[in-house]
């Protein structure tokens, strides 16, 4: 389930957040992604429109959207974290050679339910990923004849 516009505009004035025109922008950009941009790739790419967009608004929206369940922060600890608009259970599959990351449609081996039921452990958020290198590139090792 990736948030519409008019649902995240929605879910940000029932939370009593007002709309602005620099948020407006943000929940643009963000509405119907499918990749999982960091707060600094969404200023760049923000960066020559009309109004501008501060730093501290993109992560202040963020951090709103994260809070609203309308977003899930994919925390990285050598880079930039990363924001998932797809709230349906999925599997990130991150390119250690490029930082794409891509979801794969998959429900997770075990349930909340089943976890919850066998061990007692009440699970708030599940995030499951596999690390390797994109398709794209291992096309581009290869044809450099396999250097890096």
């Amino acid at each position: 389930m990736i948030p519409t516009q008019d649902e995240i505009v929605t879910a940000l004035r029932a939370a009593g957040r007002r709309i602005t025109p620099q948020r407006m922008a943000i929940v643009e950009y963000l509405a119907g992604r499918a990749d999982h941009p960091s707060a600094r790739q969404i200023r760049h790419d923000l960066e020559d429109r009309k109004p501008r967009v501060s730093v501290a608004t993109v992560y202040n929206t963020l951090a709103s959207l994260v809070d609203l369940g309308l977003l899930k922060e994919l925390e990285f600890e050598s880079a930039d974290n990363r924001y998932d608009t797809n709230l349906a259970p999925h599997i990130n599959l991150v390119c250690t050679a490029c930082g794409a990351i891509v979801d794969v449609a998959h429900q997770p081996p075990l349930s909340a339910r089943e976890i919850n039921s066998r061990v007692g452990f009440e699970t708030t958020e599940m995030r499951i990923e596999y690390h390797g290198v994109c398709r794209s590139c291992r096309a581009r090792r290869s044809s450099r004849g396999g250097r890096s």
